[in-house]
């Protein structure tokens, strides 16, 4: 792969990245309520009373998608160490939220097909991770 291959891979992977980040963040506002994410079950179901909680994780998926957007159309934009400090917080919250949505569907681990459920579930939050860790390579 060329070095033109990769930078190409990076934005496309740094904008659906940001798109996901954003919509699964408005999910947790109540927007788009027809959408139903692993993700968004997974914090729902464990924050049912503390909507609050909800609505903190969905601004800062919102928040860190809008970021991630602005970074890779304005490669020059800086904002120093915050850059790191958001993109640390981004990996540290959607580690959790992986952990919460495996937790989530343990019982697809009984057997049969269904544990082709919960592996899905895991590549596509090893994938957000990947997309995550590689948002500071550019």
């Amino acid at each position: 792969m060329s070095r033109s291959d990769g930078f190409l891979a990076t934005i496309v992977t740094q904008v659906a990245l940001a798109l996901y980040l954003i919509v699964t963040g408005l999910c947790l506002f109540g927007v788009g309520s027809s959408i139903s994410s692993e993700e968004i079950n997974a914090l729902t179901s464990i924050f049912k009373s503390a909507k609050v909680i909800n609505y903190i994780i969905g601004a800062l998926l919102i928040a860190y998608g809008i970021f991630l957007l602005v970074k890779t159309f304005m490669p020059g934009f800086d904002l120093g160490n915050l850059d790191n400090i958001i993109r640390l917080v981004a990996i540290i919250l959607w580690i959790l939220i992986t952990i919460l949505s495996l937790y989530n569907n343990r019982a697809d681990l009984a057997g049969g097909a269904r544990i082709l459920h919960w592996l899905l579930v895991l590549a596509k939050n090893a994938f957000i991770i990947g997309g995550l860790l590689l948002t500071n390579d550019r």
